[in-house]
């Protein structure tokens, strides 16, 4: 059974055999093991707990049930609603998910999990189906799968700043900046970041294709997660602190919408180039994308 704000989302599910419920509250009810894939925070807290700490689905949900939460989110997060769902009896597991929905699809995410040992060992076998790894080695804190979640999340930001850097180089020098995206990434960098979100900033395609893109908003909700966990443990991460301000200055120019590879646009900016022409490319990829500026 499903429930999800989303009708494309609801009529997928149905069409699969999952009966649909009219409300989060209903599928909570009825559930001994629920999976919650919600944006940020504030909604799985509101989700989990209600809007003041009462009504959410940990007031109907079964003693012994458990509550998975897939959503990448402070690991703060995840220790309050822990706290709040033991003293009803209820477990809670963190597994966030690295993963396009269509790398979900195919079977290929990699999820870390933690929470209790035998709330982790009933939940494990359904991850199993969407994942070519489920690492269960991170212990009972609820917030440490976060926490790792996390630091995968900042790496794959990192990669794109980076990669963005030096391919605005190799073009500001005449070298063009496929070839060089395409010696690098079939030699001293060839792995799946590298080489997807490569072909990206390469080739500045940072359309929502559906199925096969993460929102730039949302990489802008994790890289601010990332200095905020930094910050709570005095661990000192310039490079987190630069990303941060790179995606609030993209999510200004309105490019929210786009793949959070788009942050790699700003690297050819800063070097002079214009960019207009590739905004347009994903705007007639996507014309929902009506704030894109018009050809000049």
């Amino acid at each position: 059974m499903h429930f999800d704000l989303d009708a494309g989302a609801v009529k997928r599910l149905t069409a699969v055999g999952s009966v649909a419920k009219s409300s989060v509250l209903d599928v909570a009810a009825e559930s001994d093991i629920l999976f919650s894939v919600l944006p940020n925070d504030a909604i799985l807290t509101s989700v989990s707990l209600g809007a003041d700490g009462l009504g959410g689905i940990n007031s109907v949900m079964k003693p012994d049930s458990i509550h998975v939460s897939c959503s990448t989110v402070g690991p703060w997060t995840s220790r309050s609603i822990a706290a709040a769902h033991k003293k009803k009896g209820i477990e809670f597991v963190s597994a966030p998910v690295f993963a396009r929905p269509d790398g979900m699809a195919a079977g290929h995410a990699t999820i870390p999990m933690s929470g209790s040992a035998g709330a982790i060992e009933r939940v494990k076998p359904y991850l199993q189906a969407t994942a070519t790894g489920v690492y269960d080695t991170f212990g009972p804190d609820p917030g440490a799968a976060n926490v790792v979640k996390l630091t995968g999340n900042f790496l794959i930001a990192s990669a794109i700043e980076s990669l963005s850097e030096a391919l605005a180089m190799a073009e500001a020098n005449g070298v063009d900046r496929e070839a060089t995206y395409n010696l690098l990434t079939e030699t001293i960098f060839d792995c799946l970041i590298y080489k997807g979100y490569g072909q990206r900033v390469a080739s500045r395609d940072h359309a929502p294709y559906p199925d096969a893109h993460f929102a730039l908003e949302l990489g802008r909700k994790d890289v601010a997660l990332v200095r905020e966990t930094a910050t709570r443990t005095n661990v000192p991460m310039p490079l987190a602190s630069l990303l941060v301000d790179r995606f609030a200055s993209a999510a200004a120019k309105g490019r929210g919408d786009l793949d959070w590879s788009a942050i790699g646009l700003q690297a050819s900016e800063d070097s002079g180039v214009d960019v207009t022409k590739w905004l347009e490319r994903c705007k007639r990829e996507d014309p929902k994308l009506n704030w894109l500026p018009p050809v000049k």
